[in-house]
């Protein structure tokens, strides 16, 4: 039997490709071949950016922001085009070095050191100078670091050298793997100095294996001609490198990473020396000064609304010598984001619920190189400084006496019930927060003991403490009481008989509180900052800095908190002096010379008046800008819902075709399902063809696409115009045929022919009506009766079969 001039005899049940006729194979192994040495280059070349990416993107772990993304980007796209373009014109290899060489200085002359502040400053002396001290930058700077082109003019570097010699070692043939090597070096670096970004290597690592897998299969399959199958290597190697990577990430987690290298280790970080005097000494000078001079303004604001801070921090004094408390920590440069080195953080990570706060500062003048900062400073811009990681303070390193910069930073904000059951820090990181230096007077373990008798939790006992130093009989608030924060001061303090050796002020709290604290074996520090005033003119949130409100307290470290401040001060008077006459009596006639009291200055506003940053804005542009994010969110998921839409429709309709009806009805619904996918192939839907017309029009796909398609068509005709009605048998053989059909398509088209078939909506739309329209029932006008009705038995199945409707 013969339909449209194509054999269908001798077509097994469960065909395939390879059981067509020798001349429709030929045809077919013919057009794979043209198509699939293209396919298997792009797949290559795609595979090769994609796992070159990779690397660039694990090397913007060493940058804050996105601003690295550009250069390291281009940095792999640009030296992939032109090798890939210098390697259709020559297959020399010093030819390709000078190509890949010569892109790299202009790329570094025009992109990396080409700009600066928005000027074009890009010169071969910059970037011969940024080449000879980019190493020596990036292993000594803090990271994650500002995308400065002094930082990125290595990883571009390695970025660069590594694809174009991975992409020039796919051109010119030779070993399978050879161009991933370039690659696997660049991201060895980049993993080396990334340090502890260990998430970012991992998920880099991942991406890198499996572009890696792509590209080897692509170059297998094409080197192993057109019967290659990629589907058995993607079942054999997907799994495969999918077990390795989760295995090498598990181990990596695992594994501890204490001791791992660090190229960083071989080159000191330049240190930033700071000449200070004792900030807790000077802390009575600036209450004193008359009168007190504004410093600045602080303007604060929180991610909840809610503002756990009422002062700002200028010193952290660790370090006690039994003479006076100060901070041995080097200074190191920093950028933007400020590092939190894993020696200096070790266990002192609270992980504990915190606050994340944003401060606006502005220093009029300020007599000291330290910054006001609140709480733990993770980022800073503004000003050039330097950031001692271990106490989260900062010092300017420009030479101005005024300036403006804003900082983040967290606040912990445990509750009640968790202080209440804290305990002290504890492990080799905190050891010199415990040090009580030789020379303690035996006096004061006695005094610690008495002030702390009856506590019975460790929080319990530090604000006993902070009861016992703010009782104002015991310890008037007196800023002419006699200065010094030693052994021997803090020892007339606490244990003298003479009243007047107990009038004291901040300096003295603080540092008693702290010892007193060693004492009983918690970690503790001193910090000097000022209290937070408010400024009537500012608004909300604005606060002001001033020598008035100079303070010191100090902080102890509770485990799973971190730092705690405490409060063993009368904040409300400052600046208060007892008057001489009684200062004199007090102390037998040695008082000092009157110094008149300036007035106390007036309490910090309440908190609740900080506004809340989670408050919808009002105004027309936001809600403008509402609306316009809400379409864009509408387009896009229309866009996403509509492609899904259509191709499950077509999966409903062809299971509902499949089982619906008798056994002629479906047959019909075989029929026009395979018409439907011969539409998305090109083949027009017209109604008024006849089904040996449709397997005419259908000969521009090729034998392989004809043969089951013309085996379809007698069974179509036999269930419309046969005296019985189709068998189950007919059915079943119909719908085989119609995914014969459908498996004969997909392999002859590739991915991107495929998937816009799939998508093609047009079957679910209707087919449209020709001129011929009138002629559509030519071949079976003879079984009509008069009038125009159909007599025959199959007759109802006809309009189905000659529309696309579903």
């Amino acid at each position: 039997m013969t339909a449209g001039g194509v054999a269908t005899s001798g077509l097994p049940p469960a065909s395939t490709p390879a059981s067509a006729p020798a001349p429709a194979r030929a045809w077919a192994l013919g057009r794979l071949g043209a198509r699939r040495p293209s396919w298997d280059r792009l797949a290559e070349a795609v595979s090769l950016l994609v796992a070159a990416l990779a690397v660039g993107w694990a090397f913007g772990g060493l940058f804050v922001g996105h601003g690295a993304w550009a250069p390291l980007a281009g940095a792999v796209l640009v030296p992939a085009g032109l090798t890939a373009a210098a390697g259709r014109l020559t297959r020399r290899l010093d030819l390709l070095a000078s190509v890949m060489l010569t892109g790299l200085a202009g790329y570094l002359v025009v992109v990396v050191f080409g700009w600066a502040d928005g000027r074009a400053v890009g010169s071969l002396p910059n970037t011969v100078n940024g080449l000879r001290r980019g190493w020596s930058n990036l292993l000594t700077a803090g990271l994650p670091g500002d995308p400065t082109a002094t930082l990125l003019v290595v990883p571009v570097l390695v970025l660069w050298l590594a694809t174009a010699a991975a992409v020039a070692l796919a051109a010119l043939g030779g070993a399978m793997l050879a161009p991933l090597l370039p690659l696997g070096a660049a991201f060895a670096v980049a993993v080396a100095l990334l340090g502890g970004a260990e998430r970012r290597a991992t998920a880099a690592g991942a991406v890198l294996a499996l572009a890696s897998l792509g590209f080897a299969l692509a170059r297998a399959h094409r080197r192993g001609g057109v019967g290659a199958s990629p589907a058995g290597s993607f079942g054999l190697g997907l799994p495969v490198v999918l077990v390795a990577v989760l295995v090498g990430a598990a181990v990596a987690a695992a594994l501890p990473s204490d001791d791992r290298a660090d190229p960083r280790t071989l080159r000191p970080r330049p240190v930033t020396s700071v000449a200070e005097l004792d900030p807790l000494a000077q802390v009575r000078g600036q209450l004193t000064a008359s009168p007190p001079r504004r410093l600045g303004t602080v303007t604060l604001a929180s991610s909840t609304g809610r503002l756990p801070v009422d002062r700002v921090t200028t010193a952290v004094l660790g370090d006690f010598d039994g003479a006076s408390w100060r901070n041995h920590d080097a200074y190191l440069s920093a950028g933007t984001t400020l590092p939190r080195d894993a020696d200096a953080d070790g266990g002192l990570a609270a992980d504990g619920p915190t606050v994340t706060v944003h401060a606006h500062v502005t220093i009029d003048r300020l007599d000291t190189p330290l910054l006001p900062v609140v709480g733990r400073p993770i980022r800073l811009s503004g000003v050039p400084a330097a950031f001692d990681p271990w106490t989260g303070t900062l010092v300017h390193t420009a030479a101005a006496s005024s300036y403006q910069y804003q900082l983040t930073a967290t606040i912990p904000t445990p509750g009640a019930g968790r202080l209440a059951d804290a305990v002290p820090g504890s492990g080799p990181d905190l050891a010199r927060y415990r040090t009580i230096p030789p020379g303690l007077p035996p006096a004061l373990v006695q005094v610690a003991a008495r002030a702390t008798a009856g506590a019975r939790t460790a929080y319990a006992e530090l604000t006993a403490l902070q009861r016992f130093l703010r009782d104002p009989a015991a310890f008037p608030y007196d800023l002419a009481g006699r200065p010094g924060h030693s052994y021997g001061s803090l020892s007339r303090l606490l244990t003298s008989d003479d009243p007047r050796e107990r009038h004291s002020y901040a300096e003295q709290h603080a540092a008693a509180f702290a010892l007193l604290a060693r004492v009983k074996g918690f970690p503790s520090r001193i910090a000097v900052g000022y209290l937070l005033g408010p400024d009537t003119a500012g608004g909300r949130g604005v606060f002001t800095l001033s020598q008035a409100r100079a303070h010191a307290w100090p902080e102890v470290y509770l485990a799973g908190i971190g730092w705690t401040p405490f409060e063993p001060t009368d904040t409300s008077r400052l600046s208060h002096e007892e008057p001489p006459d009684t200062a004199s009596t007090a102390a037998g006639g040695m008082a000092n010379a009157p110094t008149p009291t300036p007035p106390s200055p007036p309490s910090p506003p309440k908190l609740s008046a900080i506004p809340r940053l989670d408050q919808p804005h009002s105004g027309a542009g936001h809600q403008a800008r509402q609306l316009a994010v809400a379409v864009l969110v509408a387009l896009a998921a229309l866009l996403a819902i509509v492609p899904l839409a259509v191709v499950g429709e077509k999966a409903r309709r062809r299971r509902r075709r499949r089982r619906a009806g008798p056994p002629g009805q479906r047959v019909a619904a075989a029929w026009q399902e395979a018409r439907d996918r011969l539409s998305e192939w090109g083949v027009p839907p017209v109604r008024s063809r006849s089904a040996s017309e449709v397997v005419g029009d259908a000969t521009v796909l090729g034998p392989q696409v004809i043969e089951p398609l013309g085996l379809l068509e007698p069974l179509l005709s036999r269930a419309l115009y046969g005296r019985q009605d189709a068998a189950e048998a007919d059915a079943a053989r119909a719908w085989e045929l119609g995914d014969l059909l459908r498996r004969r398509l997909r392999e002859q088209g590739s991915w991107l022919r495929r998937l816009r078939a799939a998508l093609d909506p047009r079957a679910l739309l209707g087919a449209r009506a020709t001129r011929g329209g009138a002629a559509s029932g030519a071949a079976s006008s003879a079984a009509r009766g008069p009038g125009g009705a159909d007599r025959t038995p199959g007759g109802r199945l006809r309009a189905a079969a000659g529309s696309s409707g579903g």
